[in-house]
């Protein structure tokens, strides 16, 4: 893996773990390819995540309030 690369995926994993860790501040649920993860599982996650892109979504209530974030690994064709 290119040093460039590496940079990549070190900067999208500390957005993934910023985003779990404010949802988790705030009550939402967050689900990487429709598991829940917690930050005590961050090593876990950084070894799903190694060699994938992903893309953040959001799911709200009947209110429009957020209540899940989901983190959908990117394939590309």
């Amino acid at each position: 893996m290119s040093s460039k690369s590496k940079e990549l995926k070190d900067i999208m994993y500390s957005w993934l773990v910023s985003e779990i860790e404010e949802a988790e501040d705030n009550g939402v649920e967050v689900k990487v390819d429709g598991r829940h993860y917690s930050l005590n599982e961050v090593d876990e996650l950084k070894q799903v995540m190694e060699n994938h892109y992903y893309m953040k979504s959001y799911t709200g209530d009947e209110h429009g309030k957020i209540v899940q974030i989901d983190f959908e690994h990117i394939v590309s064709v």
